[in-house]
């Protein structure tokens, strides 16, 4: 096996820009709609007036809902470069289906692993980060299946430590912590183990984009994420400069979160999404930032999940 970098290598000045325009490029060049310059134009939706009566009476009386987002993880969510704007697909679908109901968000950017838990303290009154659906979450909260995911591993152009996510012993890879690929690595490094084979070395971060540059460098020999996410990592970096590898595996729905007492928000949440899927605004939207392969027939409230 070649020699790998230490995970202790810094990242350079070039490296840690190139982190920044992994997480916010869509505004100031190629969006992913491919259009120079700008990113899709949200969806005009009117109320509906019999779906608006199922809100909460409370939270539609603010109007508004807190909605917990780790903005760092394009296309899905990620701050446009004025610092604030929360743009991204799951973030237009998700105010399409507020819309319905006579509400707006507030997007509220924090770091993932805090979301789950300021929607079970009622920091937030929803949480919407690429969320995959699983039965350990619908312990803690509910969630509204809206888009589905599989996981895409990804490394430099030609694949030059031969990477093969079946077979990753031995091999260094990055991920973002807390999410459902961490937990896969983690698994896979186990298996590793437990058959006599090298662990997977695991180095995590706080997002996506840090975890795709060390992929870039060098540092590490891959990473694996979201494929809406991976695909972006791809297209921003340029061409010759990453490759898939391996095929998408384990879709699962994307799931909106709310506190685990708020079933009428997430029936409202559901019977939203649904009314935007029956009416095209939902197929507009995937439409315009090219990830209509992950469209749902329905919106579900706390779907089955392996």
């Amino acid at each position: 096996m070649a020699l790998h970098k230490p995970l202790s290598a810094p990242l350079s000045a070039g490296a840690l820009a190139l982190a920044g325009v992994l997480a916010l490029s869509a505004c100031g060049g190629s969006d992913p709609a491919g259009e120079e310059g700008a990113t899709p134009e949200k969806p005009a939706v009117e109320v509906d007036e019999e779906l608006a009566a199922l809100v909460p009476a409370d939270i539609a009386e603010a109007g508004t809902v807190r909605i917990g987002v780790e903005a760092s993880y394009p296309p899905g969510e990620y701050l446009d470069p004025d610092g604030e704007t929360v743009l991204g697909f799951n973030v237009d679908l998700l105010e399409a289906a507020l819309g319905k109901l006579g509400l707006e968000a507030d997007w509220e950017p924090t770091s993932f692993d805090s979301i789950i838990i300021g929607v079970d303290t009622g920091t937030y009154d929803l949480g919407s980060s690429s969320f995959t659906v699983t039965a350990e979450r619908m312990e803690q909260v509910n969630m509204v299946s809206y888009f589905s995911s599989g996981t895409q591993w990804f490394a430099q152009a030609g694949n030059p430590q031969n990477v093969d996510p079946d077979n990753a012993c031995g091999m260094r890879v990055a991920v973002q912590s807390d999410t459902t690929h961490d937990e896969d690595i983690e698994a896979r490094s186990q298996a590793c183990v437990d058959a006599g084979e090298d662990p997977i070395t695991i180095q995590k971060f706080e997002n996506q984009p840090l975890a795709t540059e060390t992929v870039v460098s060098g540092v590490n020999d891959a990473s694996l994420a979201d494929m809406p996410t991976s695909a972006y990592a791809l297209e921003q970096t340029g061409e010759g400069v990453l490759e898939f590898i391996g095929e998408q595996y384990d879709a699962a729905p994307y799931g909106i979160l709310t506190h685990k007492e708020q079933t009428d928000l997430a029936d409202a949440i559901a019977a939203a999404f649904n009314a935007i899927i029956e009416d095209g605004t939902y197929e507009q939207v995937l439409a315009e930032w090219g990830v209509e392969a992950g469209g749902l027939e329905s919106a579900e409230v706390n779907p089955a999940a392996e």
